[in-house]
Formats: structure tokens, sequence, C-alpha cells
């Protein structure tokens, strides 16, 4: 008897591709089909310097730890020459990120004081936890930096952007920017995510995992729609001005269903989630013989939803004490020192 198995498929891509789906590199194509949105480019390397530290604490608020008779909890150095260039660097960083902060608030209100973040490629959805409401929804600067501080996409941007490129022999430099948009109450249900490749698309998922009875219904409205933007719209525009011949695309088409907003447009890769279709499935496809309308729209339905129903991100969560101590320095120098006092506890017990 012989064995069936499935042959891995690999995706070849290439940085350029990676750095062609950056927000402004795409987004300039499309002003009438994005909600209003800004962009601070590029980004200080203090506050990059800030993400990718394991600091908790806020950029602007820092209050040195309390020096106690051990000086467990010290942030100060005894040498004096090391404080006196230590103090210099901080000067530095501090003018930075004021400079950063100050282009922050403008663009936040003439956006109307409330905006959600992402950097060239991720949205921090992953940390939305962390801010009241359960949303990505910023109000302030700390909510801004607190959300990207917390969201493994934006690490992932930061430390392997490049990761899903098998074959290179040198990585470009990356001018990193940070995107505001403008906050929309967004209906999740209505967002959807289009598969494409050489000029055809191969499949058009919900994006939201979740099941909503009324989307049967409105499905052939919704693939038409969304399908004419594509072949009318996104597809010519991609062609003309990008070197891009595969891209996976998010869009957002609400009530009463008469235009398409674009929401990102991302790389081609398996860092992406193939939701509804599987990676093997898109990658088989023989795009020579897909015809416009002949690629499948798949929705949770009835006899779906067991195999998607789960918690989204529910592995980027953290207990409530830690979301709490975030929002204060004292609380969570507290919290640090309650969790060395149960790792010294553990220690003398072993």
């Amino acid at each position: 008897m012989t064995k069936a198995y499935t042959t891995f498929e690999t995706i070849e891509l290439t940085p350029e591709e990676v750095l062609e789906c950056s927000y402004s590199n795409w987004s300039k194509f499309f002003p009438a089909n994005i909600y209003p949105s800004k962009v601070v480019k590029p980004i200080p390397s203090s506050f990059l310097e800030y993400l990718a530290s394991e600091s908790i604490k806020l950029p602007g608020r820092e209050v040195p730890l309390e020096v106690n008779s051990d000086n467990e909890y010290s942030d100060w150095e005894d040498d004096d020459e090391e404080e006196e260039q230590k103090v210099v660097e901080v000067d530095e960083q501090e003018a930075s990120l004021v400079n950063f902060q100050q282009e922050v608030s403008k663009h936040m209100n003439d956006l109307g004081g409330v905006v959600t973040p992402k950097l060239n490629w991720s949205s921090p959805k992953d940390a939305k936890w962390i801010l009241a409401g359960n949303t990505t929804k910023c109000t302030s600067i700390d909510d801004i930096f607190l959300l990207l501080k917390s969201s493994d996409h934006i690490v992932d941007d930061l430390d392997f952007p490049f990761s899903a490129v098998e074959k290179s022999t040198s990585l470009p430099e990356i001018e990193y920017e940070l995107v505001l948009k403008q906050w929309q109450d967004v209906n999740p249900a209505l967002e959807f995510r289009v598969f494409i490749k050489d000029e055809k698309i191969l499949g058009i998922s919900q994006r939201d995992l979740n099941h909503y009875e009324y989307l049967e219904g409105l499905k052939q409205e919704l693939d038409q729609k969304i399908s004419e933007f594509v072949y009318d719209k996104v597809i010519p525009t991609i062609g003309c001005h990008t070197t891009l011949d595969k891209y996976i695309l998010d869009v957002y088409i609400p009530r009463p269903f008469d235009k398409v907003y674009v929401i990102d447009i991302n790389p081609f890769s398996r860092k992406s989630d193939s939701l509804l279709f599987t990676w093997n499935e898109l990658l088989t496809l023989d795009t020579s013989a897909i015809h416009d309308d002949s690629y499948e729209f798949r929705i949770i339905n009835e006899t779906n939803l067991g195999a998607f129903a789960k918690k989204e991100f529910s592995e980027s969560q953290v207990p409530l004490d830690v979301i709490d101590a975030s929002m204060d320095t004292e609380a969570m120098i507290r919290l640090a020192r309650e969790w060395q006092d149960l790792q010294l506890q553990d220690n003398r017990d072993i």
C-alpha cells in the first residue's frame, strides 16, 4: 500500500517584496480607499532600543528604582565616570524622544486624538488586552507606547523582518516607521483576506474566525464587490507601481457595501495566517487555470465552526496583576520584588 504524503511547498520571497509591503510604500497608491493616517518616519533609534529592551517603563516616565541596603534594585552605578557617561546618553535619548513624542502628538491631534498604531508591517492586535476595552484604541502617547511594547507582532517586525526570506546573500537596511491610523469602529465580521498571485485571486477568507450567521446571505454581494475592487483597482495599481507578483490583501467593506477599504498589504508568506485555507492549498493552485471568478470565497458556517473556534491571541495574554502593574511604576517595582522573593524562596527550598 502506497503511503500518501504532501510535499512541503516553498515560497520564494525576496527582501524587496517584504520592503514593498511596508505601509508607506503602498498606502500612497490608494488615497481614496484607506482611512486617514499619518506616518512618523524614521523612528529614532532610542525608541527602537526601548521597544527591543527588557524595560517595562514607558519612555519619558523613567523613575530610578529605590536604593536599598543590598543594592538589589538600584539603577545607579557607583563609578562616577560611568555615571557621567550614562547622563550624557540619557540626555541624548531624551532629546530624540521628546522630538518624537511631539511629532506623534501633533499627528494624533490631526487625526482627531484617537488612533490605532502599527509599524511597517504589523499591528499590535495581539496586545490589545493591555488597554481598556480590549482594543487597539489609543487616546494618549502612553497608550501607543504600551501597546507597541507589549506586542509579539511588533517584536517580530523589529527582530525578524526577513525571516521568511530563504534565499538572500545580503539583507537591506530597514527604515522603520510608526503608522498612526485614525480610529475606526470596525465590524470584524466584514474584514476579509485576499490571496493574490500572478494577477489572480487565489481565494478570499473571512478574517475573524467567528460564526456570523448573516454573512451567508451577504456572501454573493460581498464576493462581487471585493472581486471588482481587486481586479479593477488593486491588481492594476500594484502592477504599475511595484514589482510585487504575489501578496496578501486585507480589506474591510462596511455597510452599505459601496466601498472597499484597504487595511493592509502583506508579504506572501507563511508568516501571515492562511485562515480558512491551508498554505498547501494556495501554493498548489495552477494560476494559469484560474479564471477571475473561479476562486473560493470561504466564511465560517455551521459546518466548519468547530474546526476554527479559538480565542484570538490567547497565547499573548498575561495575568491581570501584570496589566495593572504596567500602568503604575511603583506597582511594577513591588511586583518585581515579590517575584524575586519567590525565586529566592524556591532556591532555598531546593
